[in-house]
């Protein structure tokens, strides 16, 4: 639909006297535009230029560390038969603790600690077991010493989450996601998520559908968002995972992997729709990436003096 289209159903719509349309057209136009104009003046009055949007996450919150500061607003009852066991918390601490990278560090050196201590085939299962516990003993310690290195925040962040709280839906960086259950029974699509991949070593983009949003409430009322996904294979040295053709991508979404560790921090989605791929068959579907009204803007380089030349430039 054009956009004259739409404005002139917008204008149909005032029309309140059918014998003399152009006058009744005429009179809303002249409230829409006072209403308009006084709205832009009014303080501590909501009007449609400082409401927030249905969308709005709440921005960017206030803690030091960049983990408790994700810009999400979670929502909506997750259904019944949905439950979040103990060792749910752990897999989804764990998660949170190998992907912050703060205390990257620590990480590494704990790394190293079970290298020499285990056989390598023990090395990653031992690391995973013993850091949690290991790394809060040393926020202990550094509380003790009273390192400057040391806060309240990653005492926090070490101890550990108390509880969890199930959600069906997020509001994360402009983008409304919900989970598959309650996505399923609309008639459009929110619940496809893309992580892109990270760094040289891993070349692999994650596809999946999310399936709950996970809330992990941690001492003193911080909190680290986590959505539950169902991830498809989309290893491309597997055959019958991914295939690319006229340069659309297609993932088998009968095939899954990561069951066993199935979190990702909300920050880290991106949304996509999923669509039927009618050569390859029911159990393919073709991955769409843009999003509307969401667009990556490239940073600046600060090495670029292009707005300086632009007067040495003929025009």
């Amino acid at each position: 639909m054009y956009l004259i289209e739409r404005l002139l159903g917008e204008l149909k719509k005032s029309v309140r006297n059918r014998a003399k349309p152009e006058g009744s057209i005429i009179e809303a136009w002249v409230q829409y535009e006072s209403l308009t104009f006084c709205g832009m003046y009014l303080k501590d009055v909501e009007t449609a230029f400082n409401r927030p949007q249905r969308s709005n996450d709440e921005g960017m919150r206030k803690e030091k560390l960049s983990v408790f500061a994700q810009s999400a607003r979670p929502f909506g009852d997750p259904g019944r038969g949905e439950s979040f066991s103990r060792n749910d918390m752990e897999v989804g601490h764990w998660f949170v603790l190998n992907n912050y990278d703060e205390i990257m560090a620590y990480l590494d050196e704990h790394e190293e600690m079970m290298k020499r201590e285990y056989p390598s085939h023990l090395v990653a299962q031992k690391h995973r077991e013993l850091f949690p516990q290991w790394f809060l003993d040393i926020v202990n310690k550094l509380k003790s010493s009273n390192s400057p290195t040391y806060s309240d925040e990653l005492y926090n962040l070490a101890f550990g989450p108390i509880r969890a709280e199930l959600f069906s839906g997020c509001y994360i960086n402009g983008v409304k996601f919900l989970g598959a259950v309650r996505d399923d029974k609309l008639c459009t699509q929110n619940s496809g998520v893309h992580v892109p991949s990270e760094g040289e070593s891993t070349n692999i983009d994650f596809y999946g559908k999310l399936t709950t949003v996970v809330q992990l409430l941690y001492k003193d009322r911080y909190q680290v968002i986590m959505f539950k996904c169902r991830w498809f294979d989309s290893n491309p040295n597997r055959p019958g995972s991914v295939k690319i053709d006229h340069g659309l991508l297609s993932v088998n979404i009968n095939r899954t992997w990561y069951d066993d560790d199935p979190y990702i921090l909300a920050n880290m989605a991106t949304q996509i729709v999923y669509l039927d791929d009618p050569k390859a068959g029911s159990s393919w579907k073709v991955v769409q990436m843009d999003h509307r009204n969401v667009y990556a803007i490239p940073k600046l380089d600060p090495t670029d003096n292009d707005v300086d030349n632009v007067a040495d430039q003929r025009l």
